[in-house]
């Protein structure tokens, strides 16, 4: 059993007002705080491993000309089995009632021109990705991975998540959908993958759009890490994928990452790291690519207190429709 506990605090230049404020209120800022609070419980036998957790967070901003908070709740269980030496099996479920909600259903649902885009299609563009929308979310997911020889395997997983809007039901949604992807280890540092998903989206409301999504994912990956000077190492690896939408030609991508680090003293590290992403990202009618920077410098000031700083920033557009400005 673990009992885990945080607090801190940010400055922010664009808070958003309350829910049920005027519009032509301007972006607001301020200091915020925030801690949390969370309970977890783990069991371990030859077979399962089960986990149980739960817990709240809580923020308060000082905005002018008064002040806010709110509080969220969330608990889950996890449960994984191993069924024999070459399947292993998966299953979560969690719930969640938030005072906001990101990525909300209307984000990226504006029409656009038929003469510009074809079938009135939606494209993932509005000035805000998070609202203080009060909702709870219920979802769950399952997995099998199988291991077919020395080298290869085979995993197979379904989920499915709804979410209710407190003020807004028209605006309720379910997320569900399965994948499947195939995976041979060449070496420690080389495999090639081959996976395909379909999603769907239900837009809970009369009149909104519903949609659903298929993907290819088919690279080779490649992991290294080389000794360049004392102490310092540097790591690369690179991926390429195919993904395809209905009615949409394929999309070929080489993604992948290189990182620097650096060690000095005893317990002292410094690293600056790269990455080229795609992701799918849920209420995003499309894929995102992104390209990512960071750097990190972490180390112990004495035995009992450890210091870690980090620095990240990144930049992402839609596959297909060449929307941009998502930072």
């Amino acid at each position: 059993m673990q009992v885990r506990s945080s607090i801190g605090a940010n400055y922010d230049s664009v808070l958003l007002a309350p829910e049920g404020s005027p519009a032509d209120i301007p972006l607001d800022g301020g200091i915020s705080t925030g801690g949390s609070a969370v309970l977890g419980i783990d069991h371990r036998s030859s077979m399962f491993l089960v986990n149980l957790s739960g817990g709240a967070t809580r923020g308060e901003y000082f905005t002018q000309p008064s002040s806010y908070g709110n509080t969220r709740y969330f608990a889950g269980a996890r449960l994984n089995a191993t069924l024999s030496t070459r399947f292993e099996a998966g299953a979560s479920a969690n719930y969640t009632h938030s005072p906001y909600y990101e990525f909300f259903s209307d984000f990226g649902r504006i029409p656009i021109d038929d003469d510009l885009i074809p079938d009135n299609a939606a494209l993932p563009i509005s000035p805000y990705a998070t609202v203080m929308l009060e909702n709870e979310t219920v979802g769950g997911s399952v997995g099998l991975t199988g291991k077919i020889t020395q080298r290869s395997s085979i995993t197979l997983s379904g989920y499915q998540r709804e979410t209710r809007f407190a003020e807004q039901p028209d605006n309720d949604l379910k997320v569900s959908g399965y994948s499947g992807t195939w995976k041979w280890q060449f070496s420690r540092d080389l495999s090639a993958h081959a996976g395909y998903g379909r999603g769907y989206v239900d837009v809970v409301g009369p009149g909104r759009q519903d949609y659903d999504s298929e993907t290819i994912d088919v690279g080779v990956d490649f992991t290294k890490s080389f000794s360049i000077a004392r102490r310092t190492t540097l790591r690369f690896n690179t991926s390429t994928s195919v993904v395809k939408y209905p009615g949409v030609n394929g999309e070929f991508r080489v993604n992948g990452g290189i990182s620097l680090s650096k060690y000095f003293r005893r317990t002292w590290t410094a690293s600056a790291r790269y990455y080229r992403t795609t992701s799918f990202v849920p209420s995003f009618v499309e894929p995102v690519y992104s390209d990512s920077v960071g750097a990190v410098l972490a180390g112990m000031f004495s035995r009992r207190i450890q210091f870690s700083t980090t620095v990240n920033a990144a930049r992402g557009s839609s596959a297909f429709s060449d929307a941009t400005g998502f930072g």
